[in-house]
């Protein structure tokens, strides 16, 4: 299995925002920056919801309806499949706000976060000193602006860690690319207290029957033990001797 990072799956989508700028005319004199936002929130489970979206001017937008139309949420979605093959995306969403010229479209990709070898969740950026700004301990983002096939691209990214996701860390891999690394409990805030009492109440319910093995025993009701019938043999039938013939009806005869 192929593990995508979060930067591979931002690559794959530029591939496919840069086939929508491709399709669209752009004046030579044009200088209106297409707006694209992107925002990756990551659960407990390290799957993650991606919602991206895109705000042009009013050529680009006519030029966007006439190409996707009413099927826009379709063809997007296809194109994301092939796109992340590695992935199971689910949870398809499209929207449009036709008086801002921008649609959004949000699904569920798993397995964006991972689990390293010391046990805590690393999230791969795949890109070299990223301009990063620390939103909260939680939230962060990263801008940034580019030309792709003379259009302007001004890029949003938003990246939400989970609630409770602690000892977070901004740090580097072998090959210099920027990473996230955070501790995270493996279920729902509170939980560790639950099973932290669960083991103290293993570790004291074995003391116990290590101390006193015949507890378990005790009232108890005793059962008498099932009585086994024999078989028995049926008796013998009893044989009536026929009586001896009367000797005197030979005579008589």
């Amino acid at each position: 299995y192929h593990h995508y990072t979060i930067g591979k799956v931002m690559k794959k989508i530029y591939f496919i925002l840069i086939i929508l700028a491709s399709c669209i005319k752009v004046n030579a004199q044009q200088v209106d920056p297409l707006k694209e936002n992107m925002t990756f929130d990551i659960d407990n489970l390290g799957d993650g919801k991606i919602t991206m979206s895109m705000t042009y001017n009013a050529s680009q937008w006519d030029n966007f309806q006439k190409i996707y139309g009413s099927n826009a949420l379709n063809l997007l979605k296809r194109q994301m499949e092939r796109s992340l093959p590695a992935y199971y995306l689910q949870d398809w969403d499209y929207k449009e706000d036709a008086a801002n010229r921008t649609y959004t479209l949000s699904f569920q990709a798993l397995g964006l976060a991972k689990i390293d070898d010391n046990g805590s969740w690393v999230i791969d950026l795949d890109q070299k000193k990223p301009d990063i700004t620390k939103m909260s301990d939680r939230n962060y983002a990263m801008t940034t602006t580019y030309n792709s096939y003379g259009v302007l691209v001004q890029e949003l990214i938003k990246i939400n860690l989970p609630d409770g996701a602690g000892n977070v860390t901004q740090d580097k891999n072998a090959f210099g690319k920027a990473i996230f690394t955070y501790e995270l409990s493996p279920a729902h805030k509170g939980s560790r207290w639950i099973f932290l009492s669960l083991a103290a109440l293993l570790i004291a319910a074995g003391i116990v029957l290590y101390l006193k093995p015949d507890i378990l025993a005790m009232g108890k009701h005793k059962v008498k033990p099932f009585t086994v019938v024999s078989s028995q043999t049926a008796p013998a039938a009893v044989i009536t001797p026929e009586p001896p013939a009367n000797p005197n009806i030979e005579k008589q005869a």
